[in-house]
């Protein structure tokens, strides 16, 4: 670190053939690093590694599709020899519990995405079954990779809403130990450190992939699924209720901030066969547009909301016409910034949602914000920069400023306190 000397260097995935790698960051646990893999929507099976912080020495593998050998329960969740390409992966970072030496861990979707088996998915389509561990929250002891727990958030996921968000909140209440995970899909998840559901909340209104989550059990109630053909305004779109950028808890006000997205999408389900010569394709499963409208009769936007992470009560709510693509920060000093996707960072008032403050950047926000200190004085720096599958969306739905937004710069912007 003082240096920047190369002390080692391992390579865990062949991306050359597999055209998968790492889209996260790692994490550092008890002398492991861990990493998860892309997975996803390619034909692969998306492990999570341990690597030896000292040394760069590999010292476990979690395999996400199918478990790591053929004894494995969720081996069985796989029909025929779908594990072989089923997709998977955990390319969010997850979350540490030193208390308890564990790791959780999120992960990503099945391929293909779409699944032509529509209502008959535990029998006929692409991957029949529960397709485990996929789209589920993992417990992992991060010394040996052994799985203690776990809790499938949408079985046999069909809609791309997967559990990768890398966001889990832990935080205690009337002495209760809580873990609240975001699921794409745009409800919130609250568990135990044990990964048993307490409860399951809303945080969009556009849904209607499911017709509601079991808040006791988890279970999903009223499931859409899609057979071969076109559809309407299924809701989320691809993207997500939640998406990949983070919110935040703030301990002083008991609050959790999060991004909402209400939008829509049409699509058409297709059959696919998984391609790994002379290297490895994307397997989607469909094709799709996004909508300008929902069926609440608005229009596509966003929200940033101020929520109680346990029972999901909204305490206030702001809304934005484009929703915001960037992660937030929310600060002791009772602040939140929201970094929008015009380009204007805004302050609120992280206990009534009212602005404090704007600053335009000059270019939409698409990644991170971070506060530090140096020097006895307190900065905020946020990057800016546009595109990726989201945004490029946005020309269509919003017109100016996205049509003329640029796609191949960036700055990191960083203001003083």
């Amino acid at each position: 670190m003082k240096t920047g000397k190369l002390n080692w260097e391992t390579k865990l995935i062949e991306s050359e053939k597999l055209t998968v790698g790492f889209t996260g960051a790692p994490l550092l646990a008890n002398g492991k690093i861990i990493i998860g893999s892309q997975g996803g929507e390619w034909p692969y099976r998306g492990p999570i590694f341990g690597v030896d912080a000292k040394t760069g020495k590999l010292a476990w593998t979690f395999f996400t599709v199918g478990g790591n050998d053929q004894n494995d329960p969720a081996m069985k969740t796989w029909g025929g020899d779908s594990w072989k390409t089923g997709g998977g992966g955990g390319w969010m970072a997850g979350g540490y519990d030193p208390k308890t030496n564990t790791v959780y861990w999120g992960t990503a979707n099945p391929a293909p995405l779409y699944d032509w088996g529509g209502a008959e998915w535990k029998t006929k389509g692409a991957r029949p079954g529960d397709n485990l561990y996929t789209t589920s929250v993992l417990a992992l002891d991060p010394d040996t990779g052994k799985l203690k727990s776990f809790h499938q958030e949408l079985p046999h996921d069909a809609w791309d809403f997967d559990s990768a968000v890398g966001e889990f909140v832990m935080l205690e209440r009337d002495g209760k130990e809580y873990i609240v995970h975001p699921n794409k899909g745009g409800f919130v998840f609250v568990y135990d450190r044990g990964l048993k559901v307490q409860n399951v909340w809303q945080g969009v209104k556009n849904i209607n992939f499911v017709k509601s989550i079991d808040p006791k059990t988890g279970e999903l109630i009223g499931r859409r699924d899609m057979a071969e053909g076109k559809h309407q305004a299924l809701c989320p779109y691809i993207a997500g209720g939640y998406s990949w950028n983070a919110g935040s808890y703030n301990p002083g006000t008991g609050l959790y901030y999060k991004v909402g997205n209400e939008w829509c999408m049409d699509l058409e389900v297709v059959k696919t066969t998984p391609i790994l010569e002379p290297m490895a394709q994307l397997n989607i499963g469909s094709n799709f547009t996004v909508n300008k409208t929902t069926p609440d009769g608005g229009n596509a936007r966003g929200h940033v909301t101020g929520r109680d992470p346990i029972t999901g009560e909204v305490k206030w709510q702001v809304d934005y016409a484009q929703p915001p693509l960037a992660s937030l920060l929310s600060t002791k000093g009772n602040l939140v910034f929201v970094p929008d996707a015009r380009g204007y960072l805004h302050a609120l008032d992280a206990r009534t949602g009212k602005e404090l403050w704007s600053h335009n950047d000059g270019q939409g926000h698409n990644g991170g914000i971070i506060s530090y200190m140096a020097k006895g004085k307190q900065y905020v720096a946020v990057a800016t920069g546009w595109g990726g599958l989201a945004g490029d969306d946005y020309k269509v739905l919003y017109g100016e400023p996205f049509v003329s937004m640029p796609t191949d710069q960036g700055a990191l912007v960083v203001f003083g306190l």
